[in-house]
């Protein structure tokens, strides 16, 4: 079901989960299996919430009688897009050897991926799920 009760409980355990990766990656250490375990709770929950967007929540605001609904639909679902493509490439990107062996700059690149996440959801909760009936 879609409602904003549930999008919420769902970006605050998505929130939950890029806080404790941004932890990680502050260690002066590799915790390589952590991080691996977190990464992929976090990449499982985040596919899914988006799906769940991508497949009813935009189209439904899109479709409905609110044209400033419609016109935040169509915007966050271009930017996510993006932020999308970016996450992609982090997850790829960085194997539990890399992270290893270039830990600074994974800590660098997780922080920001972080930082990304959390933006998002605090924009969508702020501007667009407030027109969710």
């Amino acid at each position: 079901m879609l409602s904003r009760a549930n999008l919420s409980r769902e970006h605050a355990e998505l929130a939950r989960l890029a806080s404790a990766l941004g932890a990680q990656a502050q260690a002066d250490r590799p915790a390589v299996v952590g991080v691996a375990g977190v990464r992929w709770e976090l990449t499982r929950k985040l596919l899914l919430h988006l799906a769940k967007e991508d497949k009813l929540l935009y189209p439904k605001l899109r479709s409905g009688s609110d044209p400033v609904a419609a016109r935040l639909a169509e915007r966050f679902s271009d930017d996510m897009g993006e932020l999308a493509t970016t996450y992609n490439a982090y997850i790829t990107n960085w194997s539990a050897t890399r992270m290893e062996a270039e830990w600074p700059a994974f800590c660098t690149e997780t922080q920001a991926i972080v930082a990304a996440l959390t933006d998002r959801i605090a924009r969508e909760e702020r501007e667009l799920y407030r027109h969710i009936a």
